[in-house]
């Protein structure tokens, strides 16, 4: 895969998480929101996951 199209599928993979999150958990806190953008794709993926049935944003991130 091409360096432009991993890098737009990892920012419509970021901005996918932050939508979950927010109509899930409410407004997400900006350390939240640079975690998610610093984050590697597997990551975001990894999380994307865990928020479909986290019972809270702690769940999401803990291993």
């Amino acid at each position: 895969m091409g360096w432009k199209k991993q890098e737009g599928l990892q920012k419509g993979e970021m901005l996918a998480l932050q939508r979950l999150l927010t109509k899930r958990f409410g407004v997400i806190r900006m350390e939240t929101v640079t975690l998610i953008s610093q984050a590697p794709l597997e990551d975001i993926e990894r999380w994307f996951d865990r928020a479909i049935d986290a019972k809270a944003l702690y769940d999401v991130f803990t291993d």
